[in-house]
């Protein structure tokens, strides 16, 4: 269309811009030799509608009747046809060169609240002229706003907006699918679809405009244009404060009365809202450190009386600003000359004070030095006498632990020749042990000098674990006792008797332990041949495969099940003890080696020293772990065929499986072994100090 002439006088000469309505192009009138703006409407939104021209005619009519600085004026309308012979309709409006607030909202410096009040006033009047006349606009969003390169802003589409919206009312949707206008700032009563609307409409859009521009965003957003619809009907916005920082309260206030769902809460009127921000403003003038509040707002201006009236305002404020400071500096200094007299003769009086002080100190200084010294001689006296009865009672009670341990020992060592001579007699004297049958060998119950052994064994440590409990818990705290009293030396010298002490202890019981452990691995391995009838041991090689390596009658494809029953019962009674005895160990040696790595600083944080020792301990276990002789999974395999989970074959249990478990648990007990042996180690390297502290 450019340089199309329309009407006859209309000269198309720039594209202004293009939405949902149509096409706004800048014009040249040359019969009134002015610069015109001419809107072109699209045509399909009033197709097929037969009063379309009418209430075309009808809207444009009235709008041109609002006559406001505030409003677009409209000069004319008619038809025309474009191109394609379609005939539309087009309106010719006063041009004004300036930025739609849409864009001036999308810049990424954010708006003053100061500058978007101005911007609402100005709405408010043209709407507040609108209203007046009975017309309502339907359609307030930024791009309907323009702003002008003085701080004027100008409202657009009076008339038209209320021409398309009985158009889409009519037909609902466009025929693009999309909603006229913008679903951002629609009020409620048009999202529900109501036919009949009045003015407050205008004013819901006017806060759905304050709030974005406040706020630098709408009320309500969504990426469905449903959503935003069911927010405005149903939601409550969040109030703008809470977004801006050091926004007033009546201006929070103000907007969500604006954004209310009922009509009836909202403001009564256009004027009622402008008369409400104009107060805001007045009172910033007030309160503002500069007088560039018009400047800000964009509303005040030199020529106009309510500029006048602002400046005014803001010149009385400041004399009256300059006079209380006159008075406050008065009264400063006033206050000030008070204030050095009452500071010098504070000084005096502190001054005196402090020499008092001194003289009691001193006094009280003299009188502690002489208390402590005789109480220091009577320490030292008291302490010495702590040392010497500790000593004596340390060393009886060493003899008498070593005592102990030493019959405890021996009589474990006696049990277990009774355990191996009793197994040994079991087995010889057996019934049947010479030509047994094949259900003696099923049923035939084993011997139980085994696990009477190990039960004596098992009744010795616990003999052992009650006296070790016992001297600790009798035997004195020499450091607890003297400490109060002791000199730095004391002190070292007390806590290195302390780790011999109990490094003495527990080598002593690792060593029962040790031979206890090896007791199990000897009974284990003998176990393992005496599982044979004695007959058939000096018999052919034949007669050798009918038996597993440890000693198992082969029953068919598998291994007698009663004798695996009661080798793994035995094991796994003899790892368990074992592994529960090395645990109450290995806490004893925790605490030793907490103790030697805690050196002299007794303040030290005792968590720490017992993670490092227990680290130790973990490190010193997995270095002998290195040399365990087995490799058998102690689990074996998951089956729910037999107690041990041992796979049935016909009459007997899978062979693999079984020495998988054996050899497993066999592993287990080599494991105590070497465990035993790593904890004798790191307690003679405490003995020896060989673990830096």
């Amino acid at each position: 269309m450019l340089d199309e002439v329309i009407a006859g006088r209309f000269r198309i000469t720039e594209l202004l811009g293009s939405g949902g309505v149509g096409q706004v192009w800048s014009a040249q009138d040359e019969r009134m030799r002015r610069d015109v703006a001419v809107k072109i409407v699209s045509p399909h939104y009033f197709r097929d509608e037969a009063e379309t021209q009418a209430r075309f005619e009808r809207e444009v009519r009235l709008a041109g009747q609002l006559l406001h600085q505030n409003i677009v004026t409209v000069h004319d309308w008619g038809e025309v046809v474009l191109d394609d012979r379609r005939r539309t309709l087009y309106l010719v409006m006063e041009l004004v060169r300036g930025v739609g607030l849409d864009k001036r909202l999308k810049e990424p410096t954010p708006t003053s609240w100061l500058l978007a009040v101005g911007w609402a006033v100005q709405i408010a009047q043209a709407l507040d002229a609108a209203h007046r006349q009975e017309i309502v606009h339907r359609d307030i969003k930024p791009e309907n706003v323009l702003l002008t390169p003085e701080g004027t802003v100008k409202v657009l589409d009076f008339g038209v907006a209320k021409f398309m919206g009985e158009t889409r009312t009519a037909r609902n949707l466009t025929v693009t699918g999309k909603w006229l206008g913008s679903v951002n700032y629609m009020s409620p009563e048009q999202a529900w679809g109501v036919r009949k609307i009045d003015h407050r409409t205008d004013l819901y859009s006017l806060g759905c405009l304050l709030y974005h521009a406040v706020t630098g965003r709408p009320p309500f957003i969504s990426d469905v244009e449903l959503a935003v619809l069911r927010m405005h009907m149903e939601d409550t916005p969040v109030a703008p404060a809470t977004r801006v920082e050091g926004l007033p309260a009546a201006l929070d206030d103000l907007i969500l009365s604006l954004l209310a769902k009922n009509p009836e809460d909202r403001p009564q009127d256009a004027a009622a809202v402008r008369d409400a921000l104009s107060t805001i403003l007045v009172d910033q003038v007030v309160t503002l450190p500069a007088d560039d509040i018009l400047t800000l707002a964009q509303l005040g201006h030199a020529h106009s009386i309510t500029g006048r009236i602002l400046h005014k305002s803001w010149e009385l404020w400041q004399e009256t600003e300059r006079h209380s400071a006159a008075r406050r500096d008065a009264a400063d200094s006033q206050a000030a000359a008070v204030l050095v007299g009452a500071r010098a003769e504070a000084e005096k009086l502190v001054t005196e004070a402090l020499r008092q002080a001194e003289e009691t100190l001193a006094d009280a200084r003299r009188t502690a030095a002489e208390e402590s010294a005789a109480q220091l001689a009577e320490a030292a006296r008291t302490a010495e006498d702590v040392l010497d009865k500790a000593s004596v009672e340390a060393r009886s009670t060493t003899e008498t632990a070593v005592a102990e341990a030493a019959r405890i020992r021996a009589e474990a060592e006696r049990w277990a020749e009774q355990v191996r001579a009793e197994a040994r007699r079991a087995a010889e004297e057996a019934p049947g042990a010479e030509e047994p049958g094949p259900r003696d060998r099923h049923d035939r119950p084993r011997d139980n000098g085994v696990s009477q052994g190990v039960e004596n064994l098992s009744a010795a440590m616990d003999d052992l674990e009650r006296w070790f409990r016992e001297r600790t818990k009798n035997t004195p705290d020499p450091q607890s006792s003297a400490e109060p009293h002791d000199t730095e030396l004391g002190r070292t010298a007390l806590r290195n008797r302390e780790i011999e002490l109990k490094a003495d202890d527990l080598t002593k019981m690792l060593d029962v332990e040790r031979r206890h452990v090896e007791s199990d691995l000897r009974l284990a391995k003998d176990a393992r041949g005496d599982a044979r009838p004695r007959g058939d041991r000096l018999t052919s090689q034949t007669a050798d495969s009918q038996y597993s390596p440890y000693g198992f009658e082969l029953v068919r494809r598998g291994y007698d099940r009663a004798q695996v029953d009661d080798r793994i019962a035995e094991l796994v009674v003899m790892r368990d003890r074992s592994l529960s005895r090395i645990g109450m160990l290995e806490t004893i040696v925790v605490d030793l080696l907490a103790l030697y790595l805690r050196g002299e600083d007794s303040q030290s944080a005792e968590y720490s020293e017992q993670r490092l020792a227990a680290q130790l301990i973990a490190a010193a276990k997995h270095q002998a772990a290195q040399r365990l002789p087995y490799a058998g999974d102690p689990r074996g395999s998951v089956s729910d065929s037999s107690p041990y989970g041992f796979e049935l074959v016909r009459r007997g249990y899978d062979r693999a499986q079984v020495d998988d478990r054996i050899g497993g648990l066999m592993s287990d007990l080599h494991r105590a072994k070497v465990q035993v042996g790593a904890l004798a180690g790191l307690v003679e390297d405490v003995r020896r100090g060989r673990i830096p502290s």
